[in-house]
């Protein structure tokens, strides 16, 4: 019959959920008790699920925090990290080439106000090369309307 479900007292004690494909292994998202687990397969095993299928841009799922939890194929392709590198760190790793007052109005617009924005942003590769992109964070909400993730898409401007 499977392995019981865990007590709830027990979940506070875990450590993050590495989420890995079902049919490789391979790492696919990093997540803790406080998040929503995503269905994910691997893209060198088949399509995304359903939610992801047919999106053709960066696309990253980060905690409230901003911390990534999930990272699509484009991300490694334009970027230049790998997954490993990715999780479990922030889009600060190819971004941060912004003021800080963009930064500021950016979390104040996805955290405070709990809206999602459309903005363009100035990147830079793992190689260190520049690039431009249009990125649109939308928060994802849990029951109480707390924000339970954000998702983010870059879509490059200068392909």
């Amino acid at each position: 019959m499977g392995k019981p479900i865990p007590k709830a007292k027990n979940l506070k004690e875990s450590k993050p959920l590495d989420f890995r494909c079902v049919e490789c292994g391979k790492l696919l998202g990093r997540a803790d008790k406080n998040n929503i687990a995503l269905k994910i397969k691997c893209v060198r095993c088949g399509a995304l699920n359903s939610l992801f299928k047919g999106i053709t841009d960066q696309m990253i799922v980060t905690d409230p925090e901003g911390t990534i939890l999930y990272a699509n194929q484009f991300v490694e392709l334009v970027t230049g990290y790998g997954l490993d590198e990715i999780l479990g760190k922030k889009p600060s790793l190819w971004g941060g080439q912004m003021s800080q007052k963009f930064y500021e109005k950016l979390w104040k617009t996805i955290k405070i106000e709990k809206k999602s924005i459309l903005v363009t942003v100035k990147n830079k590769k793992k190689d260190g090369a520049f690039y431009e992109a249009l990125l649109q964070i939308t928060p994802v909400f849990g029951p109480e309307k707390e924000i339970k993730l954000f998702i983010g898409i870059e879509t490059l401007l200068n392909k």
